[in-house]
């Protein structure tokens, strides 16, 4: 058995002015009066402009002959055809830039029988808010600006004539945490993550998530926000499951209300590779009855550990075999190779490794 240990510290220091984007989802359901559907807009940090199916996006069938009734928002020009989806989960840019106030332009595209209204019931956020167009300038439809909860009627005098009708949504970017600084460091045993925060509000805690090399992100830990508070907190978490190599991290702030922001990103860079052989004490020692012996490579190398008594006797072998470059941890149990206890007294435990010789004496006691 063995583990990886550090034996530099790296420290990757980030400072943010603001937290981040809340996500923000906003459930709509359209009806003609017989055929209810529903679809939804919102602000999500990985949305592009196209389909993202991990948000639940999804090409549609093709348009229904009349009278199906049929409601969704329209991506065009996506991949070079007119594709749409029952959610839009667009955000401002590609990739979108967060956080973010002010107005996206929805394309809603609706099929229903000539002259029918159609019935958009909404339920928005505290702070957003939305207005319905034509796409003309509003010289025919422009409805709204709508908040809360209730619904919004395209007259069917409207759809009688046109099948596209623009949802504009007015966001608000409401940061719940202040976060002023976000730093990751390389110790001994991990990845020690600090932020502080300036400012709270409702804040339950956070979500640690890290990502190694491609963008796979995963739940790590977490830790207990402070609710609302204008004094500046300080939080921290190891991540002690780490080996050489790159890692980025964020934080997944999550209200009590379940409305979740992530932050910005920062990378560490973690390298365990020691500079040079090296074979430690034994601890405990003295030992009964068993201690723990650890040796270090800088570069993969052929090892043997193996036990002596004091007239040179090889008693017990402890480790042969190949490993690459790092810190690796091995037992005695005080037994030799035929698995009997050995006697009390003074042993010699010895590394080689290629020209590498080192030996170290321990005691067991009994």
């Amino acid at each position: 058995m063995h583990k990886l240990f550090s034996f530099f510290s790296l420290v990757i220091l980030y400072t943010v002015l603001a937290f981040g984007q809340p996500v923000v989802d906003i459930p709509f359901s359209g009806t003609d009066g017989t055929t209810t559907i529903a679809i939804s807009v919102g602000l999500d940090l990985t949305a592009t402009n196209g389909i993202d199916p991990a948000l639940g996006e999804s090409d549609l069938p093709p348009f229904p002959p009349p009278p199906v009734f049929d409601i969704r928002f329209d991506l065009f020009p996506y991949a070079g055809s007119a594709l749409s989806t029952w959610d839009d989960y667009r955000a401002p840019g590609n990739p979108p830039a967060f956080p973010f106030t002010g107005t996206i332009q929805h394309t809603l595209w609706y099929q229903t029988s000539p002259g029918t209204a159609i019935n958009l019931t909404y339920n928005l956020p505290t702070g957003q808010s939305f207005t319905i167009t034509d796409q003309i300038g509003g010289g025919f439809l422009n409805i709204g600006p709508f908040t809360g909860t209730g619904t919004a009627v395209i007259p069917g005098t409207y759809t009688a004539v046109f099948s596209k009708a623009f949802l504009v949504m007015n966001y608000l970017n409401i940061v719940p945490v202040e976060l002023t600084s976000f730093t990751g460091s390389v110790m001994q045993d991990g990845v020690l993550l600090n932020w502080t925060t300036a400012t709270e509000l409702n804040n339950q805690g956070f979500e640690i998530e890290r990502s190694a090399g491609v963008q796979s992100w995963q739940k790590i830990g977490y830790v207990p926000g402070f609710g609302t508070t204008t004094e500046p907190k300080t939080y921290s978490y190891l991540d002690g499951d780490v080996t050489t190599g790159t890692y980025n991290y964020r934080l997944k702030q999550i209200d009590f209300d379940g409305t979740i922001a992530y932050s910005d990103e920062i990378e560490v860079v973690v390298d365990f590779t020691p500079s040079n052989f090296e074979l430690s004490q034994n601890y405990p020692n003295p030992f009964n009855p068993n201690t723990t012996i650890q040796f270090q490579v800088p570069q993969a190398s052929d090892v043997t550990v193996v036990v002596y008594d004091m007239l040179g006797q090889a008693v017990k072998s402890l480790f042969a075999g190949q490993v690459q470059a790092g810190k690796y941890t091995i037992e005695w149990d005080g037994t030799n190779n035929a698995g009997s206890k050995m006697s009390s007294g003074s042993y010699i435990y010895r590394m080689t490794a290629g020209e590498f010789i080192e030996s170290k004496e321990m005691i067991l006691l009994k």
